[in-house]
């Protein structure tokens, strides 16, 4: 089920940092797996318990990358509209995990 992506202005301006680096492509695979599919296996989607999007929506996290020292991660959530019936994903966040 392919979803929209959206980016809120501050995820936005965190991606646009990372270009021309390494991880920018990693980055965008990332979201073009979220908008193919959320649950994809190499995400390793997970719900982020600690954080909650504005209208308290279930906030997740996905990998942009694995085993590597301050990997990238993108925090997203279901957006609260729908485009041809499809929810759209809400990326909050693309920074280092710490």
């Amino acid at each position: 089920m392919e979803r929209k992506i959206r980016l809120t202005p501050t995820a936005d301006t965190q991606l646009k940092a990372l270009e021309g680096k390494t991880v920018y492509a990693q980055v965008l695979k990332t979201l073009g797996l979220l908008e193919m599919n959320p649950q994809h296996p190499s995400l390793k989607t997970h719900e982020f318990t600690s954080l909650r999007g504005v209208n308290g929506e279930k906030v997740f996290e996905a990998y942009a990358q694995n085993n590597t020292p301050g990997a990238y991660r993108v925090f997203w959530h279901y957006g609260p509209d729908e485009v041809k019936g499809k929810k759209r994903v809400v990326i909050i966040a693309v920074i280092r995990h710490l």
